[in-house]
């Protein structure tokens, strides 16, 4: 599979954190990005159920016309 780059600003004592972990175990900071983003995605659906079965609600809903209009406050 190919590869591609994601650009993203993070605040700078992260960014010193990662550094940290990234010397610590001899490998690119980089790396370290991407094994925190794998993980993250990963466990993203077996962290959050609630949410998964809100989108199959939600979309259950749409399907039956089942809508409200948003109101703010």
């Amino acid at each position: 599979m190919p590869s591609y780059t994601l650009s993203t600003k993070v605040p700078g004592e992260l960014r010193k954190t990662i550094d940290d972990i990234a010397a610590i175990e001899e490998r690119p900071a980089s790396s370290v990005v991407r094994l925190a983003i794998e993980s993250y995605v990963r466990t993203y659906f077996e962290l959050h159920p609630q949410f998964k079965a809100d989108i199959h609600e939600s979309r259950d809903a749409i399907k039956n016309g089942d809508v409200e209009d948003y109101k703010f406050g």
